[in-house]
């Protein structure tokens, strides 16, 4: 069951869909809710000043981005709570995975490449995803309030970053309405004669009681990122799941290359596990 939320928190457009659809997922399931806000992230239209006084706004703007989450949450009837995350890029980003771990779900943004902390958004995910070991439900940047998750895509390619993915999110599959597993018939898969037990997770799945239909596409001259996106924008999913490629002695590796490309051009929220 999914009984606590972790959100991030910031100053961009996407906050107010994904407080939103923290909000909707804690109802849904009956979760309490935290929200988590970096204390030393530079506002989004900051001036140039020095370092005291960016340090100063960016302590303003935690306050002002924590409460307009409490007034956003005040009528929702759940737990509510907050959090403040202090320290540098490096440093608030392992606390960030160490409060997580304490949670069933983590609700990040997708890193904005338009805003000069795209770096440190960046490796904020990275490190979340590499040192929580929770699952990571990342948001458009764009936003994207794609709640109630009706419609649920999984990407699989029976690897274990991905199998661990599926199992953390059973609890959304199960009050999904349409679950489709995807294979992308991918060139290396059919030269290996890679078996990835699709059947098997399919009958898996129903043992769960969910009912997930299956889907094998040979993608001919097309990535795979891309197949994965025509799915997504076709069959109008709600949620993507899928692993994140990687081992933990591999950072830099963490996100593969298909989860990079669809991270950067991110349409639609993407679950998934390390």
């Amino acid at each position: 069951m999914i009984k606590d939320i972790l959100v991030f928190l910031d100053d961009g457009k996407s906050n107010h869909d994904r407080v939103n659809t923290a909000v909707e997922l804690a109802i849904r399931h009956g979760a309490n809710l935290t929200g988590a806000v970096l204390g030393s992230m530079k506002p989004v239209h900051a001036p140039d000043a020095d370092e005291k006084a960016i340090a100063r706004m960016s302590e303003r703007m935690a306050e002002k981005t924590l409460d307009h989450f409490t007034t956003i949450t005040r009528d929702a009837r759940l737990d509510i709570s907050s959090l403040t995350i202090y320290g540098d890029s490096a440093s608030s980003a392992v606390k960030m995975a160490h409060y997580a771990r304490n949670y069933d779900l983590v609700i990040l943004r997708q890193p904005n490449p338009a805003r000069d902390n795209y770096d440190r958004m960046q490796e904020f995910a990275r490190q979340v995803l590499l040192l929580s070991g929770r699952p990571v439900y990342f948001m458009p940047y764009t936003g994207s309030s794609k709640t109630p998750v009706q419609r649920v895509l999984i990407a699989w390619d029976g690897t274990p970053s991905v199998n661990r993915s599926v199992h953390d999110a059973i609890p959304l599959l199960r009050k999904a309405k349409d679950v489709c597993i995807l294979v992308v018939e991918s060139k290396k898969q059919q030269t290996e004669k890679q078996d990835v037990l699709v059947e098997s997770l399919v009958k898996h799945l129903q043992n769960h009681e969910i009912k997930a239909c299956m889907r094998k596409v040979n993608p001919g001259g097309n990535s795979v990122s891309a197949v994965i996106q025509n799915q997504v924008s076709e069959h109008n999913v709600d949620l993507l799941i899928m692993g994140g490629h990687g081992t933990p002695t591999l950072k830099q590796k963490v996100f593969g290359t298909v989860t990079a490309n669809l991270l950067s051009s991110m349409i639609t929220p993407v679950l998934m596990s390390h």
